[in-house]
């Protein structure tokens, strides 16, 4: 009798823990804030345009201090930067912008628009 309390106490606390373990785990995972700092926000991409040789990006957060003034919030990515490009235009096309958290470095304004430096996805 002993050992059948023994496997049932057990199977309740297993039960349990994998339980608050699915919990905490969703929670965390839900959760992505949108920040922003000095050169930086990090949110999701929720809008992307084209502009002469540059693609232009919104997120979903504000915008990093050193953008203050920017058209609209519209953050450029430079005709250079080809593999930023890819990335940003790949995600677009394959519709995961939204569930994927980026963030985006900036070098302030240049001319009109926020001049992006570096797209870092989470993840």
């Amino acid at each position: 009798m002993l050992g059948f309390l023994k496997s049932m106490s057990s199977k309740v606390w297993l039960r349990r823990t994998t339980w608050r373990g699915a919990v905490v785990s969703a929670l965390l995972l839900s959760a992505a804030p949108a920040l922003a700092g000095p050169y930086y926000t990090s949110g999701h991409i929720n809008n992307v345009t084209f502009a002469g040789n540059f693609v232009m990006i919104m997120t979903d957060a504000p915008l990093p201090d050193n953008c203050v003034g920017t058209s609209f919030g519209w953050m450029q990515i430079p005709a250079a930067n080809t593999p930023m490009i890819a990335f940003v235009l790949a995600l677009w096309a394959r519709g995961d912008e939204s569930s994927t958290n980026v963030t985006v470095y900036t070098g302030g304004l240049s001319g009109a628009y926020c001049q992006v430096n570096q797209i870092d996805p989470e993840g």
